[in-house]
């Protein structure tokens, strides 16, 4: 068995409990767990932090990335464009107008999301890397959405996807919103569902014990149709780490982040308005707690933006 160097790397079934700071070691780690995961998914914010961005381009422009994971799923792209996604990763002639489609195709299209740059840099970040291996080596990026004909579920489709991808290549990422990643949600919305009742729980089905989840952590706006809700004190987070570096990767599974609630600190990242006293966290009045949604958390600080 390997020996663990590295934080957050499970070795003898055992987690270390030393939080990893700095996006090149929160690389290093992620990597790492490749070793004993098949399935690393890494929740975003859908913009929200550039560093969402930022770690996952990181990541795959690691050497060691393309030696662990052949496969990467996105929500930000649809079943229906996959032609095109893989002429443009691969480095065949793909116009803007085109590639563009890869991500207007999707479900989510007409809420402006994809549109951000980031989600154009992410495939121009895997093209570039395989440019440089041998055709036989490279990545192949999967758009995990439903577009146009495909009337499978938003979820069901991912994970469809995502069974192939592992399957054919082995190991694989799959970037999504992070609460399409979340163990645990309230039984009350998740009865409101239907049969996109997480990505993770799935996964646990079809590949269990395989799968380490990791979500974002830090101060988030409060949604504007929201009056109130929990203001989350980060304080809490600050006094246990011992380094001033930005991001630092948590591990969910040990005290006292386990026990933080998610109603405090993931409130803000799901809320609805369907119930009589208007918009609320779905997490509002839930025990829930951040160890019971995640494997680890990338904590990158509790300073209002």
């Amino acid at each position: 068995m390997k020996s663990c160097v590295l934080a957050l790397v499970l070795c003898a079934g055992l987690v270390a409990q030393t939080p990893v700071a700095g996006l090149g070691r929160i690389v290093q780690t992620l990597l790492a767990g490749f070793d004993r995961y098949d399935i690393l998914a890494l929740g975003e914010w859908h913009g929200q932090i550039k560093l969402d961005s930022e770690l996952r381009v990181a990541l795959v422009r690691h050497p060691d990335f393309p030696k662990k994971v052949r496969s990467i799923v996105v929500e930000f792209g649809s079943t229906t464009a996959q032609d095109t996604l893989d002429r443009y990763i691969n480095g065949g002639e793909v116009s803007k107008a085109e590639l563009k489609q890869v991500w207007k195709t999707t479900t989510q299209a007409e809420n402006g999301i994809w549109d951000q740059p980031i989600y154009a840099e992410f495939p121009a970040a895997v093209r570039d890397v395989n440019s440089k291996l041998a055709p036989d080596a490279r990545i192949r990026v999967l758009g995990g959405d439903p577009g146009p004909g495909d009337h499978r579920s938003r979820e069901n489709t991912a994970v469809s996807v995502l069974k192939e991808a592992m399957g054919k290549r082995g190991k694989a990422l799959i970037l999504y919103g992070a609460a399409h990643f979340y163990r645990k949600v309230p039984a009350d919305y998740l009865a409101s569902l239907g049969e996109d009742t997480g990505i993770a729980s799935k996964l646990e089905v079809a590949f269990p014990g395989r799968t380490f989840v990791v979500i974002p952590l830090g101060w988030l706006e409060r949604p504007g149709a929201v009056v109130q809700d929990v203001i989350p004190d980060f304080r809490k987070f600050d006094r246990e780490l011992r380094t001033g570096v930005r991001p630092v990767m948590v591990p969910l599974q040990q005290a006292p982040f386990r026990d933080f609630t998610a109603e405090e600190f993931q409130g803000r990242t799901l809320t609805t308005c369907r119930g009589a006293g208007g918009c609320v966290s779905v997490f509002r009045g839930s025990k829930i707690t951040l160890g019971q949604m995640a494997d680890a958390g990338i904590y990158v600080g509790g300073d209002r933006r």
